[in-house]
């Protein structure tokens, strides 16, 4: 059966043939240039299989001419009894292909799910952003067919005509059945209400594996306070175990409220043995325990500890700080109220990567070219990217704490040093490269 159809994408448009190996679509213009289009960079699907519409964003762009818009989408018609076909394999195989490109694809098996969902919303509604104070995304909203992987940290939502929606499991709050819309009711920290539904002989497997997903990362948050926070109680690890996973950012004061007494215990063990502990301490009585978050990712620092992290609000400035591992820098943003959810879902990322935070897409090459695409087009990573301003850099305790209030706005910065004798005899030429700072 010959595989024909219409094609248009940046403003051309004929009868093509097509192709597809389930890594690349191939479309083959009559008397033009052949157009490869990988499942991996495709922003979205959407049709009926008789008429099929591809996002293509970044092929988009570059194909455009200059000056001129980039088109959204590849759109093949007049496809024939193959193109439901095509649609769905193309549906199965992106679900898989973008979950990895966006560095999606968490950890154990992921098992396919599909139905109709409400409440995802879209861009910075998961975080609590975009309408001001942030308000709640309900599951009142249209339902819309979707497409899943769970993970044991992720699930990844597909829809139709956007790109994939992580639901991290650590930011679940409640999780239930609604037997008056036979739909399971999804709590995310800290503004969606997410509705599942028609999902028909899965539901009752739906629920049961996102409840043990979520018990399993509870009970991971509880290993790691019995081995950093010795003294509390099997009853006070449970209650803060529950409320704080690895993968949350909770406020300090927050954490003292539900468990009376951790911030001293926090302060006299974990922090105490921690490696960079008097940073943590200066955040701590810097930020004040009411703006200073804390929050372990799944990732285990070189030493096997927790990776444990630090997030603190000063004077309008927010600082991550890495307090256990491998030395990074303390990386600044510009930001409000949404930052500790946007921190959180970094920390709940499998394949977190500090470089896809702050590299400049230009620089996302080589061995580091597989960053590009989430650093481009996961959402949470984009707002954080657009939010980032620099790096404080571990040079001394003095001089970190000097760059810090500065960083903040509370110090000027330190005058440049003057010019040397030599790039004053030769104006125009390039500034000595310093070396790289630790990242």
């Amino acid at each position: 059966m010959s595989r024909t159809c219409q094609y248009t994408f940046a403003g051309r448009s004929g009868p093509a043939e097509w192709s597809f190996d389930e890594t690349d679509l191939a479309v083959f213009p009559s008397g033009g240039r052949p157009l490869v289009f990988p499942v991996k960079e495709m922003g979205g699907l959407s049709g009926d299989g008789f008429t099929i519409d591809i996002a293509v964003p970044g092929m988009a762009a570059a194909a455009a001419a200059p000056g001129a818009a980039p088109a959204p989408a590849l759109t093949l018609t007049k496809l024939g009894a193959e193109g439901p076909t095509l649609l769905d394999a193309l549906q199965r195989t992106w679900l898989v292909a973008r979950a990895k490109a966006l560095r999606l694809g968490g950890t154990g098996e992921g098992k396919p799910f599909a139905g109709m969902v409400s409440g995802l919303g879209s861009g910075a509604s998961a975080w609590g952003g975009g309408a001001p104070g942030g308000g709640a995304t309900t599951g009142a909203a249209a339902s819309e067919p979707f497409r899943a992987l769970l993970f044991e940290d992720v699930m990844v939502v597909a829809r139709a005509g956007r790109d994939l929606d992580p639901v991290f499991i650590a930011l679940t709050e409640d999780i239930s059945f609604d037997d008056a819309t036979y739909s399971v009711r999804v709590a995310e920290w800290p503004a969606r209400q997410i509705a599942f539904s028609k999902l028909g002989k899965q539901t009752d497997e739906f629920i049961d594996a996102l409840r043990k997903r979520r018990q399993a990362l509870a009970d991971e948050g509880s290993k790691n306070l019995a081995a950093t926070v010795p003294g509390l109680s099997s009853a006070y690890r449970g209650i803060l175990s529950g409320d704080w996973p690895p993968g949350r950012f909770r406020s300090l004061e927050d954490l003292d409220s539900l468990c009376p007494g951790f911030e001293q215990a926090f302060r006299s063990t974990w922090l105490a043995n921690c490696v960079r502990k008097d940073e943590g301490a200066f955040l701590l009585d810097w930020a004040g325990a009411g703006a200073c978050w804390l929050g372990c990712s799944r990732e285990e620092a070189e030493s096997g500890e927790p990776l444990l992290w630090a997030l603190a609000e000063k004077n309008g400035t927010w600082f991550l700080e890495a307090l256990t591992g491998e030395d990074r820098a303390t990386y600044h943003f510009a930001g409000g109220a949404e930052m500790p959810a946007l921190g959180s879902r970094l920390l709940c990322a499998p394949q977190f990567s500090k470089e896809a935070l702050y590299g400049p897409p230009e620089m996302l090459t080589g061995d580091k070219a597989d960053l590009a695409i989430a650093a481009q087009h996961l959402a949470f990573l984009t707002a954080l990217r657009a939010a980032f301003q620099g790096r404080v850099i571990h040079n001394s305790p003095e001089s970190w704490q000097a760059d810090m209030n500065v960083a903040a706005g509370l110090a000027a910065a330190p005058p440049a040093a003057p010019a040397s004798a030599t790039d004053a005899a030769a104006p125009g030429a390039p500034a000595a490269q310093a070396p790289d700072p630790a990242s």
